[in-house]
């Protein structure tokens, strides 16, 4: 070789064959006296079939990488001239090309960033002056069929095309006929598909392609790859010393310790020399080959700070290790407060209204005929049968439900019937209901307005004693439903999960472990009121001392590390090591996620502050009625018909023999209560029953007098709308008559009905395909 300055040793001191890779010697074209002939503005063929004829056009102009491009062409092709030629490069021109590589590695990593993220600065420039650059003018054929006068024809081994400028058009028939597909620059293309490893670039397979405008085209060729990764032999060794010293493969590449002194060895506090000496010592040779193969795949990443790490396929299935620097691994993170964990809310009361003592009104002629009613709020009551003639002292024995939506205060008022005229007060009593937290069981103290004027008259302002009652209070609790209050939900994006510094390793635990390893993750919330959602991991390079420090990482494709796994026989010692590790990880995440709902209450309570409010107000759990009708559609509604009041018809001679019915609106089944023989106006049933609800917006009452000779009797019906069933119903229904018995009543006619709902069945709920680890991380082992 002649004794000169070289200003491409890759390309010419190296290896003489590599100057073949110039547009000057190694493809179609090179007849030409210029290696700018093929842009002049001699004219080339059109499409097949086509008379039109495509004219040479001037250069490009732009700025940016279509600036620097033609410059950089025309520079490359001079030098490359020259010292074809023996002639020494003047040291300007070796300095004028070797700015403008600079200047065109910069630029040239925005146009496909996930290709030339897979080489770094010294194998960029390697690429740069290795590849063959195509200049082509609206209207050339790059390749295609026989039929086509292609520029550049086929040649021998695998090759494909990085657009560095211009457009093209690719055809999937290789005669450039049919539906066509434009690239613009950035784009890999080729006859067929371009890997770089194990990795695909996100490439177009086509048959032919068309210049649609002036062009700047990239040959990437194995020669060309080659000539790239000169350093690779080296890199291997330097790979294979990174996995065998990184902790997170320990128990792969490092054998077990000896249960001779002690079983145990802790990985992470060994220096570089003795985990060496022992992998040299006492590895066996399948580990150590598993290892050399494991290093031949494994391809090195290059991202900035505040980069993402690219990848065409889902970086779950990949093993990634630091080899230089630090990443970041971030997600979404989703709170979902829990409604389980939220304390149960008091849903009836059960009040049991033993008896009542020196009740006042009582008299020898006209002894007391008392009833009991209870009031809950402005619209809730119910109310006892009516005692005849039992005087100051009744035993009311009747247990009575009531809906509770947080009403205030519930009133006893203890009345005595009076069949001709209204009914006389005999004393009251309203307590708060707060002064029940958790039930109650004893006697109150009854008042009624005082008497003047011999019991003519009442005055309002002043109460005195009128007797004790009696009874119980207890709550039924029922558990906090999605269908009743939407659940606090908050998503932060981009969130920092992991800070991952030199020889750490992320993915292996999620290929191992399968979903176990996600939920594990999101264990992290189990003992808080909020469950924890992750999704859209992404890899980001960490910020570093200087902005322009690059971050190498090594990738692992699963299928290679399964089979590095496989090979080294030590698949359970590291499944045991990843559930350590994602145990480590679930105990850094749930600090994060500690913080995060701390600045979520903050923030709230800072917002009330803002609004002159110092406690949250409370939200109405109330299930809207459409949501209902559609989730508890095939649920089971647990009827309760407790009694009657005031039900007309009847005679002193003929009684009511009273029953009921009950069904929802449309639904032929029904729930029809047993026939109370003579109990007259006012029966009491407590019968219990279930229907099934599918949908309908009302359950319909009907109460009938039975007849054993002739038809039964409608007393009258009743409604419950959904409206008021769907969160459950405890209390009277007034009931009507039927329309040919219609007259103006006393009292008004009421039935005592309880409506509970089974919770209805969620599909969503189904075993998680993924819930053993047998069918998720040991598959890909198996």
């Amino acid at each position: 070789m002649n004794a000169r300055t070289v200003s491409l040793p890759d390309l010419v001191a190296e290896r003489k064959r590599n100057t073949a890779l110039s547009l000057s010697e190694g493809f179609a074209g090179a007849g030409h006296e210029q290696s700018l002939a093929a842009t002049t503005s001699a004219p080339w063929p059109g499409r097949p079939g086509e008379k039109n004829v495509f004219a040479g056009s001037d250069e490009l102009d732009g700025s940016g990488l279509n600036g620097v491009l033609p410059v950089y062409y025309r520079c490359r092709q001079m030098v490359l001239g020259t010292e074809k030629g023996g002639h020494r490069v003047p040291q300007k021109m070796q300095s004028q090309l070797r700015a403008l590589e600079k200047q065109v590695s910069r630029e040239i990593r925005a146009l496909h960033p996930l290709f030339f993220q897979r080489f770094d600065d010294v194998q960029l420039d390697r690429l740069l002056r290795a590849m063959p650059f195509l200049r082509l003018s609206t209207g050339r054929w790059l390749f295609g069929s026989e039929n086509i006068v292609a520029a550049w024809p086929k040649e021998q081994g695998p090759r494909s095309f990085l657009l560095l400028s211009g457009r093209v058009a690719l055809y999937v028939d290789s005669n450039g006929v049919g539906e066509k597909q434009e690239v613009h620059k950035g784009a890999i293309f080729g006859e067929k598909h371009f890997r770089l490893g194990d990795e695909a670039m996100r490439d177009v397979v086509a048959g032919a392609a068309h210049c649609e405008e002036p062009c700047i085209i990239g040959v990437l060729s194995a020669d060309v790859l080659e000539a790239t990764y000169a350093d690779r032999a080296y890199g291997n060794r330097r790979i294979a010393q990174l996995v065998r010293h990184a902790p997170a493969l320990s128990r792969v590449v490092l054998p077990d310790p000896d249960p001779n002194q002690g079983g145990k060895m802790d990985f992470m506090s060994m220096t570089f020399q003795e985990k060496s000496k022992m992998f040299e010592e006492k590895q066996t040779g399948a580990v150590k080959h598993a290892l050399e193969e494991f290093a031949k795949v494994a391809t090195a990443v290059h991202v900035l700070p505040h980069q993402p790490l690219l990848s065409d396929a889902p970086l779950e299935e990949s093993v990634l290790m630091v080899s230089q620097g630090s990443i970041e691994v971030k997600a979404d993170i989703t709170l979902i407060e829990k409604l389980d964990a939220l304390p149960p809310k008091k849903k009836r009361m059960r009040i049991y209204l033993d008896k009542a003592e020196k009740l006042a009104g009582d008299s020898i002629f006209d002894k007391l005929d008392p009833y009991c009613i209870v009031k809950l709020g402005e619209h809730k009551r119910f109310q006892t049968p009516v005692l005849w003639n039992v005087g100051p002292n009744p035993n009311f024995e009747y247990s009575g439900v009531l809906t509770y939506n947080d009403e205030q205060d519930i009133e006893f008022v203890v009345m005595d019937h009076d069949k001709f005229s209204a009914d006389d007060l005999c004393g009251s009593v309203t307590m708060k209901v707060a002064d029940l937290p958790d039930g109650f069981k004893g006697k109150v103290e009854l008042l009624r307005p005082k008497r003047i004027l011999g019991g003519m008259r009442e005055d309002e302002t002043m109460m005195e004693p009128a007797g004790k009652l009696f009874f119980s209070v207890k709550y039924d609790y029922q558990k906090v439903s999605n269908l009743t209050r939407q659940p606090k939900q908050r998503t932060w994006k981009d969130q920092v999960l992991f800070t991952l510094k030199e020889n750490d390793a992320w993915g292996h635990e999620s290929i191992m472990m399968g979903s176990i390893f996600n939920r594990t993750l999101e264990g992290a919330a189990s003992l808080l009121s909020f469950s924890l959602h992750l999704e859209n991991f992404r890899i980001l390079g960490a910020p570093q001392r200087g902005a322009n420090d690059r971050i190498t990482i090594l990738k692992v494709a699963k299928k290679r590390f399964v089979d590095f796994v496989k090979k080294s026989q030590r698949e359970k010692q590291f499944l045991q090591a990843c559930r350590g590790s994602a145990l480590d990880k679930q105990t850094i995440l749930k600090s994060h996620i500690r913080r995060l709902i701390d600045k979520w209450e903050t923030e709230e309570q800072a917002d009330l502050m803002r609004k002159g409010l110092f406690t949250a107000p409370k939200d109405e759990e109330v299930i809207d009625p459409s949501r209902f009708r559609v989730a508890y559609r095939g649920a089971k509604a647990h009827i309760a018909v407790r009694n009657a009041l005031n039900l007309s018809g009847g005679s002193w001679f003929d009684k009511l023999d009273p029953y009921a019915i009950l069904r929802f609106r449309g639904s032929k089944a029904e729930f029809r209560t047993s026939v109370l023989e003579d109990a007259g106006s006012d029966p009491i049933w407590d019968c219990e029953g279930t229907l099934q609800y599918n949908g309908e917006v009302a359950l319909e009452i009907s109460v009938w007098d039975y007849d054993t000779y002739s038809s039964d009797d409608l007393v009258a019906t009743g409604v419950i709308q959904v409206e008021q069933f769907c969160n459950g119903f405890e209390g009277m229904v007034p009931l009507s008559m039927p329309g040919n018995k219609k007259k103006k009543a006393l009292k008004q006619s009421l039935i005592t009905v309880g409506v509970m709902w089974d919770p209805p069945e969620n599909p969503g709920k189904k075993q998680d395909p993924g819930a053993t680890f047998g069918s998720t991380g040991m598959k890909a082992l198996a």
